[in-house]
C-alpha cells in the first residue's frame, strides 16, 4: 500500500519468479535458518511493524555499497522519481543481446510518458530469459528499486539489487546474495516482493519446489543499503500434503493494516475448485499457517491472473482477481480479509466488455499513479499490428475502478512487446510451462458391441510401444489382466479374446501356455498391429523400459476372479504376478498402477504399500481428452478447448507434469509452441 509522509518507503510488491542458478560472493545452503528478528519501526499511520521473515537466506559478501538516506517525503509503491506517484519500470531485451532497464513515469492524471532509460548495459552480461525481476524500496530511502535473481550455467543463482537514483534511472547493480551450485535452482523458485518484517524497506519472500513434492517458503531480509541478508524458512509442505506451486498464484500486500505485507494466494484443486488463501506475516519476516477463505468451483484458474493493491485508500490492501471470461469479457475481482482473518466480500470493481481487450496481450502492474492515495491498475498493451501502448485504470472513491486511460504509444516496429517484460512485486508474468510428458493411450469405441469396432490400438506391445514413442509419447497406458487361477499376468484389454486369432474364451478360462486353446502364441487379427503377439506382463515392462518409456498399467476388474478369490493358494500366486514384476523392476523405471474396481482398488493399494511401492501409486498423468474414442478415429479438434485448459491448470513453468491422451500424435503435435 501507499506509505504516507514521514516513514521510510516499503513497496508492496510481489511476483511469479522461475528461477535458474547465479553469482555473487555469498553462499546459501537451503533450510538454513535464518537472522534474528529485527527492531521494528511505526508507520505514518501510527501502526507498529515487528519484523516478519520467510524464505531461505545467505550470507552478504561484505562488499562495500552505496548507503541511501532515509526520504523525508511520502512515496507510493515503486515510485521511481520521488514525486509521490508510481510508475513502471521494464527490462527490454533488444534483439542485439543488450538489455536496458526502461522508466514510465506517471503524471498527474495517472497516464504515462515516453519510457526513459533507466539503466543499459552491453551484449553478453545479462540474459532475460535467466532473470527474475522484482520491485521495492530495498534500501527503505522512499526511491523505488529493482532487484532480480540471475541464474548462471554453473548452477549458481545470485541475487541483484539496482538502486533507484530519484531521477527515473538506476545505479550500476550490485550483487548481496548468492547460492552456490547444487543449492537452489532459478525453475524452482517463485518469488515475490513487500515489506514483511515492517522495517520500512522491502523483502523478498521465495517459494521454493524442491521437485519431489516439498515445497517451502523463504524469507530474504533487507539491509540499509538495498541488498539482502542470509535467507531463512518459515513455512513448509511435504508431498504428503498435496501442495503443488504450478496450481498457485501470488499476490503480496499488507492486507490486515499490521504494517507487514502479508502473502495472498490463489490455489486451484485439479477437482476444478479455486480457493483465496492468506499468509500473514509473522514479526521477524515469517509467516503464519495459511487461512482459507473464499472459494469458487465456477472459475477456471488458468484465467484468472492475481494482484493486490489498496484500491479504496482505507489503508488494507485488497487481493484482486482478474478473470478473462470465455465469453470475451473482464473483470475485476476484490477480496477483503474479514474480522476472522478471511477473503471475502467479493466484489466486483471493473467490467470491460466483450472484444475490448485480451488479456494474453496484457501486462498488468498495480500502483497509485495520479498520487491520490489510491492504488490503480495500468498495463502495457500489445496490438496485433505490432502497437504498443500504456492504458491505466484509476480508481474512485469507491474503490472501483473508472474506464480506460490511454496515454503513451509506440508506432508498429518501435517496440517488440515480446521483448518487454514489465517488473513488479505482485504478478511476474510465468513463462511458458515446461512441456508436459505424454503418455499415449489405446482408444477404444464406446456403446453396444463396441468390440466389433475395436482396432486393438492398445500399446500392449513392442510394436505399439515404439509406435507411441515416434508420436512423442514419453509413456504410455495400458492394461493388465490374469490368465486362469491368476497363474500369468498378460498384455490386453479385452475381457476375452475378440481381436486375436484362436478360438473365442474369456481370458480368465485360458492357461497361459498350457492346453490346445492357450492364450501364449496367439496373434491381433485386426488393426494396426496386426500379427503382433500377446506378451506377459514382465516381457512388456522389459520393452518399455529399452524404449526409456515410463508406463501407466491399468489392472482390469476381471482380475479380482483370481486377485480377490477365496482359494489363497490362488490368491497368492495372482498377487504375486501383479506385484512382484513390479518389485523387480521400480528401481530402474518409471512404473505405476491403478484400477477403476473399487473392490480391487483398497486390496491393491494396501499390497502395493506392503511392497514398499507406495511411489507406484502416486503421481499419474492427468487425462486430457473430453472426446469419445470411436472408430474411424474421430477429429482431435474436438479436444482442443479441453487440452488448452489442462495445460494452462496443469503446465508447471518448473516440472514436465504428466498429461495421458488418445491422440498421442496429435497433441505432441499440437502443443508446439505452447510449451518449452
Amino acid at each position: 500500500m501507499k506509505r504516507p509522509v514521514g516513514i521510510i518507503s516499503a513497496a508492496v510488491v510481489c511476483a511469479l519468479l522461475g528461477l535458474q542458478a547465479g553469482t555473487g560472493s555469498a553462499s546459501a545452503v537451503v533450510g538454513e535458518e535464518g537472522p534474528a528478528p529485527v527492531a521494528s519501526t511505526a508507520d505514518a499511520r501510527g501502526r507498529t511493524g515487528l519484523p516478519a521473515v520467510s524464505s531461505v537466506a545467505a550470507r552478504p559478501d561484505g562488499g562495500t555499497r552505496a548507503v541511501s538516506a532515509q526520504a523525508g517525503g511520502g512515496s507510493a509503491r515503486h515510485d521511481y522519481n520521488g514525486d509521490g506517484r508510481s510508475d513502471m519500470a521494464a527490462w527490454y531485451d533488444y534483439g542485439d543481446g543488450h538489455d536496458a532497464l526502461r522508466t514510465f513515469l506517471a503524471g498527474a492524471d495517472g497516464g504515462f510518458a515516453a519510457p526513459g532509460v533507466g539503466w543499459e548495459t552491453g551484449a553478453g552480461t545479462f540474459s532475460a530469459d535467466r532473470m527474475k525481476h522484482v520491485t521495492g524500496d530495498f534500501n527503505g530511502d522512499g526511491i523505488g528499486d529493482v532487484a532480480a535473481f540471475n541464474g548462471y550455467d554453473d548452477g549458481r543463482v545470485t541475487l541483484f539489487t539496482w538502486l533507484g537514483t530519484g531521477s527515473g534511472t538506476f545505479a550500476a547493480p550490485f550483487s548481496s546474495w548468492t547460492a552456490a551450485p547444487g543449492n537452489w535452482t532459478l525453475g524452482a523458485m517463485t518469488a515475490q516482493a513487500g515489506d514483511l518484517d515492517g522495517d520500512g524497506r522491502d523483502d523478498i519472500a521465495v517459494w521454493y519446489d524442491y521437485g519431489n513434492g516439498d515445497d517451502k517458503l523463504f524469507t530474504l531480509l533487507a539491509g540499509a543499503d538495498g541488498g539482502f541478508g542470509a535467507h531463512f524458512s518459515s513455512f513448509e509442505r511435504t508431498d504428503a500434503d498435496g501442495w503443488h506451486v504450478e496450481r498457485m498464484k501470488f499476490a503480496t500486500g499488507d492486507y490486515n493494516g499490521d504494517g507487514r505485507d502479508d502473502l495472498g494466494v490463489l490455489y486451484g484443486y485439479a477437482s476444478g475448485t479455486v480457493t483465496t488463501m492468506v499468509f500473514t506475516a509473522k514479526p521477524g519476516g515469517g509467516f503464519n499457517e495459511p487461512v482459507r477463505g473464499w472459494e469458487s468451483t465456477g472459475w477456471t484458474f488458468g484465467r484468472t491472473s492475481l494482484h493486490s493493491g489498496d484500491f479504496d485508500g482505507d489503508g488494507r490492501d485488497d487481493l484482486a482477481a482478474w478473470y478473462d471470461y470465455s465469453d470475451g469479457h473482464d473483470a475485476l475481482i476484490s477480496f477483503e480479509l474479514d474480522a476472522d482473518g478471511r477473503f471475502g466480500n467479493r466484489r466486483e470493481i471493473l467490467n470491460i466488455a466483450a472484444g475490448s481487450y485480451s488479456r494474453s496481450s496484457m501486462k498488468i502492474v498495480t500502483g497509485d499513479y495520479n498520487g491520490d492515495g489510491r492504488d490503480d491498475l495500468a498495463t502495457l498493451y500489445g496490438y496485433s499490428d505490432g502497437r504498443v501502448k500504456t492504458i491505466t485504470f484509476t480508481a474512485k472513491a469507491d474503490g472501483s475502478l473508472n474506464g480506460s486511460l490511454h496515454s503513451w504509444e509506440s508506432a508498429a516496429g518501435n517496440w517488440t512487446f515480446g521483448r518487454v517484460r514489465m517488473i513488479e512485486g505482485y504478478n511476474s508474468p510465468r513463462a511458458l510451462p515446461v512441456c508436459p510428458t505424454v503418455y499415449g493411450h489405446g482408444g477404444y469405441p464406446t456403446g453396444a458391441n463396441a468390440w466389433e469396432r475395436d482396432q486393438v490400438r492398445a500399446p500392449n506391445h513392442p510394436k505399439g510401444l515404439a509406435q507411441q514413442k515416434s508420436w512423442g509419447a514419453g509413456g504410455v497406458e495400458a492394461d493388465l489382466q490374469l490368465t486362469r487361477d491368476g497363474t500369468k499376468g498378460v498384455m490386453w484389454h479385452n475381457t476375452t479374446t475378440r481381436g486375436l486369432s484362436g478360438t473365442g474364451a474369456a481370458i480368465t478360462d485360458l492357461w497361459w501356455a498350457t492346453g490346445a486353446d492357450q492364450l501364449k502364441g496367439r496373434t491381433i487379427t485386426r488393426g494396426p498391429y496386426a500379427g503382433e503377439t500377446v506378451y506377459t506382463f514382465r516381457e512388456w515392462l522389459d520393452s518399455a523400459r529399452s524404449q526409456q518409456m515410463a508406463v501407466l498399467v491399468e489392472l482390469k476388474g476381471e482380475t479380482r476372479q483370481s486377485l480377490l478369490s477365496s482359494d489363497a493358494s490362488i490368491r497368492e500366486t495372482a498377487w504375486n504376478e501383479v506385484v512382484a514384476p513390479i518389485s523387480e523392476r521400480a528401481s530402474a523405471q518409471k512404473i505405476m498402477i491403478y484400477t477403476h474396481d473399487t473392490a480391487l482398488r483398497p486390496e491393491l493399494e494396501r499390497r502395493i504399500e506392503a511392497a514398499g511401492l507406495g511411489a507406484t501409486l502416486k503421481g499419474h498423468p492427468a487425462w486430457v481428452d473430453t472426446v469419445d474414442w470411436e472408430e474411424p478415429a474421430p477429429s482431435a479438434s474436438g479436444n482442443y478447448a479441453s487440452w488448452q485448459d489442462k495445460l494452462a491448470r496443469y503446465g508447471s513453468p518448473v516440472t514436465s507434469v504428466p498429461m495421458a491422451t488418445t491422440w498421442t500424435k496429435e497433441f505432441t503435435s499440437w502443443l508446439n509452441g505452447k510449451c518449452v
